[in-house]
């Protein structure tokens, strides 16, 4: 009776721990921004910090798994909810995405079907070398001269004076190795995120240590905001998300 009884105990934690386990729903956080101060290292990064604070907020509901992929890899995953489709018996809604912004074409349908939390101010600035005589004050002020941007990334009124021949630019894979060009002349100037070249200003030895070789322009390219964007519907993580410390988000992206 011993024997039984203790198979019987066992036998229904077993089935009690998969049910909590099949409770908690898997929510898959996209981030196509590969940098810094959203990706440090491999496994680290703002991205990381954020996922961990919502999984011990979230209390075993949800689960929040860190996907980084391309631009073109995400709009393929949720190409039905950027085209307007979305939300229907067939979308999944297990999604969100960090760090984007309304303005960047995730909206091609009728309406907007998402939600959107604010999560900080960023820009995009300006890099030259501390003894040029380049100071950006606009688009134009780059005609005749060389700009190092990111693969795959559009700019707002530089993109056109690119494809006239105006501005030419040169691409590569990660804003740390365009600051790198600049130092050694082989660009007049490189474009990133304000909160990349504070990150990298405070942590990275190679540029910390020739901060004063550097000059960021007063004038940015680009002021937004970043966004978490999740499914219309969601609000439940919406709410969640909303317990997260903003100081916190700040305070690690600067």
């Amino acid at each position: 009776m011993k024997n039984i009884f203790l198979g019987l105990l066992i036998s229904f934690s077993c089935q009690f721990n998969v049910f909590a386990q099949s409770t908690t729903e898997n929510i898959i956080l996209y981030s196509y921004h590969n940098h810094p101060p959203f990706v440090t290292a491999k496994g680290s990064g703002l991205t990381y910090d954020l996922a961990d604070k919502l999984n011990i907020l979230a209390e075993g509901k949800y689960h929040f798994q860190v996907k980084i992929v391309p631009r073109s890899r995400l709009n393929y995953f949720i190409n039905d909810w950027i085209n307007g489709k979305c939300p229907n018996s067939q979308c999944d809604n297990n999604w969100m995405v960090s760090w984007v912004n309304p303005k960047w074409g995730f909206i091609r349908g009728e309406r907007d079907n998402y939600l959107w939390y604010p999560l900080f101010k960023d820009s995009n600035v300006i890099v030259s070398s501390s003894d040029s005589d380049f100071d950006y004050t606009g688009p134009d002020s780059l005609k005749g001269l060389v700009l190092a941007g990111m693969r795959g990334h559009r700019y707002v009124g530089i993109d056109d004076l690119v494809a006239s021949g105006d501005i030419t630019r040169i691409d590569g894979n990660r804003e740390r190795d365009n600051l790198l060009k600049v130092l050694k002349k082989r660009v007049t100037a490189t474009l990133l995120p304000d909160s990349t070249m504070k990150y990298l200003l405070n942590n990275d030895p190679k540029i910390s240590e020739q901060a004063s070789q550097f000059k960021v322009s007063a004038t940015k390219h680009q002021l937004y905001t970043r966004y978490m964007m999740l499914p219309e519907g969601r609000s439940d993580i919406l709410k969640l998300l909303k317990s997260v410390p903003a100081a916190h988000l700040i305070s690690t992206a600067n």
